[in-house]
């Protein structure tokens, strides 16, 4: 009884999960453009899943927005402005930074790796390659940044390390954090099959 109440809740669990952050992450957005929605064309008019639809316009058009030069320029100058606002600052950059880092990248900057020490094999990400705008001596000229999340949980090392002791792994950045994250309990779905 205990094993087959166990084999349904590893099915049902992911399944669940990932719809109730689907159903929050609309929620929110749906709370967020509901007031200034209403306010410009009135409750009347105002329909459930309104605001999401609008939400999904909205992102649409400022990546397509993004394109353009001078648009670059203004995000840039505001940009600079929300970093200086106190206490508000410290949550921008986080989020920005974080976002910053999904983005293509031309160098080694989020590639997933395997950091080798003492016969032991750590898998991390390289996060940084580039200290030209950090303090002196925080790193050396061949040296790269690895990030290690721990698993099961937020947080993670980061590490400053000679880039001769880390070699490249042919995994996918989503890949990697699911095997770290998961204690190396990587399933084989959604991974691409070998031909």
């Amino acid at each position: 009884m205990g094993k087959i109440f166990k084999r349904g809740l590893i099915a049902v669990a992911p399944i669940a999960l990932t719809l109730a952050i689907i159903i929050w992450l609309f929620g929110a957005m749906e709370k967020v453009f509901r007031i200034p929605l209403e306010w410009l064309i009135g409750e009347k008019y105002y329909f459930p899943g309104f605001g999401i639809l609008v939400a999904f316009i909205v992102i649409f058009c400022v990546g397509a927005a993004l394109n353009v030069y001078i648009v670059q320029k203004l995000t840039d100058w505001s940009d600079r402005v929300l970093m200086r606002i106190p206490f508000f600052k410290t949550f921008y950059n986080s989020v920005w930074d974080m976002m910053n880092y999904f983005k293509p990248k031309e160098k080694e900057e989020g590639r997933v790796v395997v950091l080798e020490f003492d016969g032991v094999k750590v898998l991390g990400l390289i996060t940084r390659e580039d200290f030209e705008n950090l303090p002196k001596g925080l790193a050396k000229e061949d040296e790269v940044t690895v990030f290690i999340p721990l698993s099961y949980q937020i947080g993670g090392i980061t590490l400053l390390v000679p880039r001769s002791k880390v070699r490249p792994i042919d995994m996918t950045v989503e890949q990697g954090m699911r095997f770290m994250l998961t204690a190396g309990v990587l399933s084989q779905r959604g991974q691409p099959q070998k031909k």
